[in-house]
């Protein structure tokens, strides 16, 4: 257990002197009401965002890891940025403002431990904004998460210190939602990459995000799975995508599990895993509909032949899929723009039908570019923000 507070004001649940927002637009599907009849997706031009002559920051080559928010009339934008995609002691994570949708952003806060920082998330919870992150190693070869990091916004340009969370120092969180006004957040321990012998936990808050306790049985799934998305129904059942990369008795890829709304802790996970690998897995809902986005791997199955190596060789886009939740499948419908080291895509609800999706990519130019080139090209990845409509 550790807990350590830097100096500065201790971020308490909801500190009167900081500067909280309504929760508009909602990002929860909940709050809109979506009318009957079949939908379309369609994907808007991408606006490339990072690098960019608007930013007040200057970039780094690798721009990858990022988490967005929308607040009242504001537009927070929060990203991992260092040489090269790997674990490196220059790496450092900014977050800009933008009340233009991104034609101008306004300088909010940099980390910057002398580490590897990653995984940002976004939250607004009880009025206040909150960024909440992951800090690893230096070592570009290995996978080294040291503890889980937050800092709350108090007003522009001012961010408390980082505490880090008190808990296992090598919890990594990966999604991270607020439903019917509770958050919800998901987080794997374990030797990942190694045995196989990693825990996904299914957590709430009651202070702001502050600390986090289980829901239901914890650990919520043991096996090979890593990074899980989640999202509720309308009748409040959860479903979740993992990514399965490290194997286990149900093979390698993925897996799609439920739980009922009366525990959402219970999950139910298939015996087989689907060998197709989802990477950086991101739900969101529309009406009744359960939707995916993530990394797709061209020339696989990742489950057939279960090495990185050759994963590694090949090259990877971003996609966007739909929950069959009858069959409980997952189906391709398109790919959106994502090349070479491509896909930590993030979706924020703006309207009935419309989410601001962000996403990173290597230069689009060259498709055909494996997913270890794009991580090791002195090219480097960019950030798009794209708005994908439902018709």
């Amino acid at each position: 257990m550790i807990s350590l507070l830097l100096a500065g004001c201790t971020p308490e649940p909801r500190a009167p002197d900081c500067q909280t927002f309504a929760s508009t637009p909602s990002d929860d599907p909940a709050d809109w009401n979506v009318g009957p009849g079949s939908y379309t997706p369609v994907l808007s031009d991408v606006r490339f965002v990072v690098p960019s002559d608007a930013l007040p920051v200057t970039p780094q080559a690798s721009n990858n890891n990022v988490s967005i928010l929308v607040a009242e009339e504001t537009l927070f934008l929060a990203w991992r940025t260092a040489p090269s995609h790997f674990a490196d002691v220059g790496t450092e994570m900014h977050v800009v403002s933008s009340t233009d949708d991104g034609a101008h952003w306004d300088f909010e806060h940099t980390i910057a431990l002398g580490s590897d920082v990653r995984e940002p998330a976004l939250l607004l919870l009880d009025g206040q904004v909150s960024l909440h992150f992951f800090q690893g190693g230096t070592n570009p070869f290995a996978f080294e998460p040291r503890a889980i990091w937050r800092s709350v916004r108090c007003a522009p340009g001012e961010w408390t210190d980082e505490i880090i969370e008190e808990g296992d120092d090598e919890r990594v969180v990966w999604d991270l939602k607020v439903r019917d006004g509770r958050p919800l957040r998901t987080s794997y321990t374990g030797d990942h990459y190694g045995k196989g012998e990693l825990e996904i936990h299914l957590e709430t808050s009651d202070d702001g995000g502050a600390t986090w306790y289980p829901v239901g049985t914890d650990p919520t799934f043991s096996g090979g799975s890593s990074e899980s998305a989640i999202e509720l129904t309308a009748a409040g059942d959860l479903w979740a995508v993992t990514r399965n990369e490290d194997g286990d008795a149900t093979g390698k890829g993925s897996m799609l599990c439920t739980a009922p709304a009366s525990d959402l802790g219970a999950w139910d996970c298939p015996a087989v895993s689907d060998p197709e690998r989802y990477d950086s897995p991101e739900l969101l809902r529309h009406g009744d509909e359960l939707w995916l986005l993530a990394r797709r791997d061209i020339g696989g199955p990742f489950g057939e032949d279960g090495g990185l190596l050759e994963y590694s060789a090949r090259p990877k886009t971003s996609a966007l899929y739909r929950i069959d939740q009858e069959n409980r499948q997952v189906e391709h419908v398109m790919d959106i723009p994502g090349a070479g080291d491509t896909a930590f895509p993030q979706a924020r609800r703006t309207g009935p039908h419309t989410f601001l999706v962000a996403n990173y990519t290597s230069p689009l130019d060259d498709p055909d570019i494996t997913w270890l080139e794009g991580q090791t090209s002195p090219l480097g990845t960019q950030i798009y923000l794209a708005t994908l409509t439902f018709e």
